[in-house]
């Protein structure tokens, strides 16, 4: 089913009441955000260049918008370089995520 057809459903919905304007909204929006693979290419290549060149003040962290980690990478300089192994390994693979816990796409 394409995201036109899924916001006409949810459109659909809302006429009859079946979910809320706020609902409504909500669930458009994580369709639109699914549907442009351009941006999540971007992010991804953005986290990995900033996770390798300045992953060990937690740089690719703050960028995701994880500031608590963040920070404590900052002062840990990447868990003494562990943390930032298993971070690299992670957005390698496709399985990093950021602070909505939305996984940053590898494309």
């Amino acid at each position: 089913m394409s995201t036109a057809d899924e916001i006409k459903k949810l459109n659909e919905l809302l006429r009859d009441r079946v979910i809320s304007q706020e609902e409504f909204d909500a669930q458009k929006d994580k369709l639109l955000k699914k549907s442009s693979p351009s941006e999540s290419d971007s992010q991804w290549v953005v986290t990995l260049l900033l996770a390798f060149l300045l992953g060990v003040i937690g740089a690719h962290r703050f960028y995701v918008g994880k500031t608590g980690t963040g920070i404590l990478m900052l002062f840990t300089f990447g868990g003494l370089g562990i943390w930032l192994l298993i971070d690299l390994i992670l957005i390698i693979t496709g399985q990093f995520t950021n602070k909505d816990g939305e996984k940053i796409a590898r494309i």
